[in-house]
């Protein structure tokens, strides 16, 4: 019999070992990782929060049992998409080669699926990479459809870039007054067809004090620059730099519409005010197949694409079709009233 619930302790050995052999990046469970049996309890406590208060990913498991023994078959692991509590990321579906079935894979997709979307959650992300044919074919089959390819570079000697000296007019550093304009120029860049899908609102851009003192604490250093238009009262461009051990640097860019020939100048401020911190680094950036500017200059300045992970969403919700005045009577599914023989009964008790 297969059972789905939350991580436990008695499957926290086993969970580790599925992520440890099939997961390629240890940073994104180091935390379960250190905590071990610690990170039961705060789990299960964030799990009965309402979605605006959940603090931690969400895992879940499916377990083999019976009198002999309680194995795991797969993993599913979730988080809010940023600070959109209505949109939720598959961060990781790991499923045991030993006993693999679509059926393990499918049951837990919809068993998450099932659950937060009940509980208020909209649409649900998942980066596959587009060369992992099962896991696309998996969740295409859960209702998951492509709405977008994300490309993902990377630059390990950004001293050797040719980059010329720029200047760019308006630029500044962030403030929390930009959250809402950095929100309207990255919503004003996507497709229509994805906008729905990957919009992001105010808060997503929002650091505030409880936000910087965590990451600070953690040792997290982040900075954002904005090029704003003066004369149009708008934002062109924002420039943000973060890194947790600074060899690592992830660079975010955004580009306003119609201002796409900029991305060079953006980039070359970007990669100069890391080489301004450390000289020895790596750098990463990600880009969305519809900024096709953005990924010409990559390719042009020698930054080697890593891969392409093909971007699938599945919305939990449903349009109701008007049906007009075709119903001219009102559909009767169950009236509640009890049949003869159950009255006799009732008369001779």
């Amino acid at each position: 019999m297969i059972k789905i619930r939350a991580l436990g302790t008695r499957e926290l050995k086993q969970v580790l070992s599925l992520l440890n052999r099939y997961s390629d990046r240890e940073s994104e469970y180091s935390v379960l990782q250190k905590m071990q049996q610690l990170y039961i309890p705060v789990h299960r406590l964030s799990l009965v929060l309402p979605l605006k208060l959940q603090f931690m990913p969400a895992i879940f498991i499916a377990a083999s049992e019976s009198a002999s023994e309680n194995k795991v078959l797969g993993l599913i692991w979730l988080s809010p998409d940023g600070r959109h509590y209505r949109r939720w990321k598959i961060e990781h579906l790991v499923l045991d080669p030993n006993s693999f079935s679509y059926d393990v894979g499918t049951q837990l997709v919809n068993y998450v699926i099932n659950r937060y979307g009940g509980e208020g959650v909209q649409t649900f992300l998942a980066y596959v990479d587009q060369f992992h044919n099962t896991g696309l074919a998996l969740l295409k089959s859960c209702g998951f459809r492509r709405c977008g390819r994300m490309h993902y570079f990377s630059h390990h000697s950004p001293g050797t870039l040719k980059l010329q000296p720029i200047s760019l007019e308006g630029l500044r550093e962030g403030v929390p007054g930009d959250c809402a304009k950095l929100a309207a120029m990255y919503n004003d860049a996507l497709p229509p067809e994805a906008r729905v899908c990957l919009e992001k609102n105010p808060s997503d851009f929002n650091r505030n004090p409880v936000r910087r003192l965590t990451e600070k604490a953690k040792g997290l250093f982040f900075k954002r620059w904005v090029v704003q238009d003066m004369a149009r009262d708008c934002l062109t461009a924002a420039i943000e730099i973060s890194t947790g051990d600074y060899q690592d640097f992830y660079l975010n860019l955004l580009i306003a519409p119609g201002w796409e020939s900029h991305y060079q100048d953006v980039l070359t401020y970007a990669v100069q005010q890391v080489l301004l911190i450390t000289g020895n680094s790596n750098l990463y950036i990600d880009c969305l197949e519809f900024h096709k500017h953005g990924i010409e200059v990559l390719e042009q300045l020698g930054f080697h694409r890593n891969s392409i992970a093909e971007v699938l969403v599945k919305d939990y919700w449903i349009p109701i079709e008007d049906k007009g005045d075709r119903l001219q009577s009102p559909l009767l599914l169950f009236s509640g009233r009890p049949v003869p023989a159950v009255n006799c009964r009732a008369i001779r008790e």
